[in-house]
């Protein structure tokens, strides 16, 4: 389950599509059929059809048509011409999710001597993210809500694992190179564990999770294989990171598929910690987040439990009950559903477009599918399009096989080698660059190739002496077993000293 959770806070690093709001930045409700005119102009709901498995097609009181709720994006121009989205984060892998995207975020989350800011259980745990009373999704009997650098640090418990892993290493780096530096100021030392963090993020996501997603030779086909030794000379100033509308609205949407009803929780000794989270409880509710361990074992469960697969089915947690008010009946709505509308209201071309884009291979009859496509999926596209070019980019990229030693099938493979691709080909600043003004030495640089996911679990929760040695596999006595924490590389921070 580590690999949908990772994918979710990169997701969150390079991609947010800012939704049209209210007054104040309220949050218009978008449910009522007639809220395009009723309530906001950009409401776009759309009509819950008669064969919806769950949600009723009428509402049961007034007797009137049910709706889903949906807010247009915001459009990012004024002009006439075509409507074009806005990216609100950097589109740069370079940390936004943890330091914010512009400077206001970043002296947000900024704490005193070097550290970022942090809640303390007073218990002698480690660093928890800081709460808030002002997030206007918090759904916490508490009225409190975690921040980060990223606004959906609590929108579910595994993400905010995440966040708070990241918080602690960072943390732990800045005492660290305090010790071996005390001459630094606060903010020198802040800047570089900054770097130091951006890189760690980046060396896992294409050492350790990009491999799983992609298999192999996607690697090589879009230059995404890290460098053993040296630099990376292949920097392109003349090339755009920006985030694809494809990549954000449709196929980087793979983890909605991967997603398990609960999210699993494990203690010191690897038992589980029942109950279970439900993931439906967890949705932007932090309250019972905030006490002793749990992020622990949270980042022990979802390490070792087995995701979903990654196919056109996905949990019912998220179709039917997703952001649901548990105390009123069908509140929820449709996460898939969503994908689906929000990919056309970015104008994004039907499936085939990009099938024959990144394949060479337009298929002219749902039986051209065959070769990517199982004759089940086919059949139930089928029954849904009238033709073959109307299949939406999201639910046809699902149905592909998967590539070898890969999770996706070959056209969200090729959209997502691309995206990153680009977002290391563009990247002045990126962690293995030859430029000796804003690059590392090569000193450091072979520190920092150390790192992997399963170490900073190990450094990062409190009590934990064992873990499986790749965190992104799940743990077995053959190929994958627990071992002691300090067994595994670890970067020597000494290389920073002066």
């Amino acid at each position: 389950m580590l690999i949908m959770q990772f994918a979710q806070f990169l997701d969150h690093d390079i991609t947010l599509t800012p939704l049209n709001q209210g007054f104040a930045e309220s949050i218009p409700s978008c449910r009522p059929c007639d809220s395009k005119q009723t309530v906001h102009p950009e409401c776009n709901p759309f009509e819950i059809p008669p064969d919806d498995d769950f949600f009723p097609q009428f509402n049961s009181t007034t007797g009137e048509q049910a709706c889903f709720p949906s807010m247009r994006t915001l459009q990012g121009q004024s002009d006439l011409g075509s409507r074009e989205q806005v990216n609100q984060n950097t589109p740069y892998l370079d940390g936004s999710v943890i330091y914010g995207e512009n400077n206001c975020v970043l002296q947000m989350v900024k704490g005193e001597n070097g550290r970022l800011n942090a809640s303390d259980l007073g218990d002698g745990s480690k660093d928890y993210l800081p709460r808030t009373t002002t997030n206007s999704e918090c759904r916490s009997a508490s009225g409190l809500c975690f921040y980060g650098g990223d606004g959906r640090a609590s929108e579910q418990a595994g993400l905010t694992m995440m966040h708070t892993i990241f918080l602690r290493e960072h943390n732990r780096i800045n005492d660290a190179l305090q010790v071996l530096n005390p001459s630094w100021s606060a903010d020198k030392r802040f800047n570089e564990t900054r770097r130091i963090v951006v890189a760690i993020l980046q060396h896992i996501t294409y050492n350790e999770f990009l491999p799983r997603i992609l298999g192999d030779d996607q690697l090589d086909d879009f230059g995404l294989r890290l460098l053993s030794d040296g630099f990376y000379e292949d920097y392109d100033p003349t090339c755009s990171p920006d985030t694809l509308t494809e990549f954000a609205a449709a196929a980087y949407r793979i983890g909605h598929s991967l997603l398990r009803a609960r999210v699993p929780m494990l203690d010191n000794n690897f038992t589980n910690v029942d109950p279970p989270l439900l993931l439906r409880d967890s949705f932007f509710q932090t309250d019972r987040l905030f006490a002793p361990n749990i992020i622990d074992d949270i980042a022990r469960g979802i390490s070792s439990t087995p995701m979903e697969d990654l196919d056109r089915f996905v949990t019912n947690e998220v179709t039917d009950h997703l952001f649901e008010n548990t105390q009123i009946p069908f509140t929820g709505v449709d996460l898939v559903a969503l994908n689906v509308q929000r990919a056309r209201d970015h104008g994004i071309p039907p499936y085939n477009d990009y099938r024959d884009f990144c394949l060479g291979d337009r298929a002219d009859t749902f039986d051209d599918l065959s070769d990517t496509t199982d004759a089940d999926a086919i059949q139930q596209l089928q029954q849904v399009y009238q033709s073959v070019d109307d299949i939406d980019l999201f639910p046809g990229g699902l149905t592909e096989a998967q590539l070898p030693g890969g999770l996706v099938g070959p056209t969200f493979g090729c959209i997502i080698g691309i995206q990153f691709g680009r977002l290391r080909q563009c990247d002045r600043f990126w962690y293995e660059t030859a430029d000796p003004v804003v690059g590392f030495t090569e000193e450091q640089l072979a520190e920092i190739r150390k790192i992997t996911f399963s170490k900073l679990i190990c450094d990062n929760i409190d009590g934990n002496n064992n873990i499986h040695a790749i965190a992104f596999n799940i743990p077995s006595d053959s190929s994958n077993p627990r071992v002691p924490c300090d067994s595994l590389p670890a970067p020597d921070l000494s290389a920073w000293q002066e």
